[in-house]
């Protein structure tokens, strides 16, 4: 009889569920998306973005498959990672950080327009499951610190993953890093102090030893903040280390080699 509340408890989440569900057909029904930058009819069932202005998007095309930087060809590593080599193993990469993308970023991460994250989220979703490579068993958005965070009021690299990894079918696993102090905004500091601002400013949980791990970032530029967390996660024993983002800078120098913890 030990099995009748367990059972329950399923019936009262498949419930839930279904209840869920209905309401957002409901609402979305009421409230059809519509594209944010045409003000067309976006696309079905809540994504406001249109197929047309999706598609004209400023895609990154080929690239290096650890930094993501452009190449004339998809390479597997380019000669900057030579020349500095970077701590993670892989990047994925929806678009250059140009406009509408660097407009759409900055509303939502300065401005606030949440609702933004949804459609930069689904972008990046929608590029990832092109990738090839190890799937990942642990998805992390880069944190900020506390005081951070609630000073802005959202973390942008989380509210961003959350909509990515619906496109993937994977869990979200916020919380198995923590950031230990409050660093300086690395969009204000030249390329060659990124790296010193981050150093010994993440550390990782015992949950990721051994595990696949992708990190979640609204823009790659320099690698500084990959880089800092991917020693964070190789420190605590994880495997592998991917940086996904939804827009690659151009044109800034490579963050210097960093010592490896593998």
């Amino acid at each position: 009889m030990a099995v009748l509340p367990a059972v329950a408890s399923l019936c009262a989440s498949g419930r839930t569920r279904a209840l869920r569900e209905r309401l957002a057909a409901l609402v979305h029904g009421l409230f059809p998306p519509t594209c944010y930058l045409c003000l067309d009819p976006g696309q079905p069932p809540a994504l406001d973005l249109c197929l047309a202005c999706e598609q004209e998007l400023p895609w990154l095309g080929c690239c290096c498959a650890v930094c993501a930087m452009p190449t004339p060809q998809a390479v597997e590593r380019c000669a900057r990672c030579d020349a500095a080599p970077h701590l993670f193993d892989a990047a994925c990469v929806a678009c250059r950080y140009e406009y509408p993308v660097i407009e759409l970023i900055h509303r939502m991460k300065y401005r606030g327009e949440l609702a933004l994250a949804r459609v930069l989220g689904t972008v990046l979703g929608h590029r990832l499951v092109t990738r090839v490579g190890p799937r990942p068993e642990l998805v992390i958005p880069v944190p900020l610190h506390v005081a951070r965070e609630r000073e802005r009021g959202f973390n942008q690299a989380r509210e961003l993953a959350r909509y990515a990894v619906r496109e993937l079918g994977l869990p979200l696993a916020d919380g198995l890093v923590r950031r230990l102090r409050v660093t300086a905004e690395q969009a204000a500091l030249p390329a060659a102090e990124r790296q010193a601002n981050l150093r010994g400013a993440f550390v990782a949980g015992a949950e990721v030893a051994g595990r696949n791990v992708a990190i979640v970032d609204d823009v790659l530029t320099t690698g500084a903040t990959a880089d800092a967390l991917a020693a964070a996660l190789f420190a605590a024993g994880a495997h592998r280390v991917e940086v996904w983002a939804v827009a690659r800078a151009i044109g800034y120098p490579p963050a210097p080699a960093v010592q490896s913890y593998r």
